[in-house]
C-alpha cells in the first residue's frame, strides 16, 4: 500500500471515530420539562483509582419564568452536588452551591471543566466510555428531569467548545 493510500485509509478512519465520538454526545440530551431545556450534557471518564468524577451540561431557561436548580442527585455515587471552581490566592478550589443555581428567564447556565460543574463523590463503580451515566435535576419551578449522560473517555473536551458552541 503506498503513502497515499495509507493516508487516506488513516483519514477515513479517524472520520469515523470522531463522528462515533459525536453520536455518544447527541445522546447528551436535549431533555426538556417546563420552560428548562438540557443539552449538551456529558460526564468525563476519572483515571483509575479516583472515586470521583463531574457532569457538564448546559441549562437553557425558556420559561417567562426565572427558575432554581435545587438539587441533583445520581445513584451512581454517594454525594452529588453543583461545585463552582475558583482561584483564591493563586489556589484552584471548589465551592459547592448549596443555596442552588439561578437560571433566569431567557438565560443559559454553563457547566464546564473549570468552571461550575456537578460533582460526583464516592463513586458506586468505575465510569468506562460509553456508559450511561444517571442523574436528577430538580428545578423549583419546572419539577425533576432525569437525564442519562453519556461517559466519554478521559481526554475528551467539552463537546461544545469541538462544534463551536453551537447545539447539536
Amino acid at each position: 500500500m503506498n503513502v497515499f493510500r495509507k493516508t487516506l485509509w488513516c483519514v477515513a478512519l479517524l472520520g469515523t471515530w470522531t463522528t462515533v465520538a459525536f453520536a455518544e454526545v447527541k445522546n447528551g440530551g436535549p431533555w426538556k420539562i417546563e420552560g428548562i431545556l438540557i443539552e449538551q450534557a456529558w460526564a468525563r471518564v476519572v483515571p483509575g483509582g479516583s472515586h470521583s468524577g463531574a457532569v457538564y451540561l448546559t441549562i437553557h431557561n425558556t420559561s417567562l419564568t426565572d427558575d432554581l436548580l435545587l438539587a441533583v442527585d445520581s445513584v451512581a455515587a454517594r454525594e452529588t452536588a453543583v461545585h463552582q471552581s475558583v482561584v483564591e490566592d493563586d489556589i484552584a478550589k471548589m465551592k459547592p452551591m448549596p443555596f442552588g443555581v439561578d437560571v433566569k428567564s431567557g438565560a443559559e447556565v454553563i457547566m464546564k471543566p473549570g468552571s461550575m460543574h456537578i460533582m460526583l463523590t464516592g463513586l458506586t463503580g468505575a465510569l468506562q466510555p460509553g456508559d450511561q451515566l444517571p442523574v436528577t435535576m430538580v428545578f423549583r419551578e419546572a419539577g425533576k428531569l432525569e437525564l442519562d449522560v453519556p461517559v466519554l473517555p478521559l481526554g475528551a473536551i467539552d463537546p461544545a467548545v469541538s462544534h463551536g458552541g453551537h447545539t447539536q
